[in-house]
């Protein structure tokens, strides 16, 4: 019983401190999904269809909750596929900010690039 309760008080402490450094993407990651997904373009064979699937899944997952919050405007017409371009060419043209979380670098590529402000 006591070792039970040792092994629970030793998960629950370090679970939030996992929690907090944990990132389903780093900006690294993310570039490197990004860079797969251009080379799928190609319909190269040798691609990482996994790390391309789960590179849309996260874009996309940021892309409906910032638009269903009306934080961007992006016309309705717009493709899967030119929403993922969008980030990797950002990450692309952007290399200096690898070090941040995957989520952040994605916001900055679609505020950037769907701002709502009128012209």
């Amino acid at each position: 019983m006591k070792r039970l309760l040792a092994v629970l008080i030793i998960m629950l402490m370090l679970s939030p401190a996992q929690a907090a450094v944990y990132h389903f993407f780093n900006g690294e990651q993310l570039a490197e999904a990004g860079l797969e997904w251009e080379k799928s373009k190609t319909n190269s064979k040798d691609v990482d269809r996994l790390l391309i699937s789960n590179y849309a899944g996260y874009v996309g997952g940021i892309f409906d909750h910032l638009s269903e919050k009306q934080h961007i405007c992006a016309p309705d017409e717009i493709t899967k596929g030119e929403v993922l371009d969008v980030i990797s060419n950002y990450l692309e043209n952007n290399r200096s900010g690898l070090e941040n979380a995957g989520s952040v670098l994605v916001e900055k590529a679609l505020y950037k690039k769907f701002s709502c402000t009128k012209k």
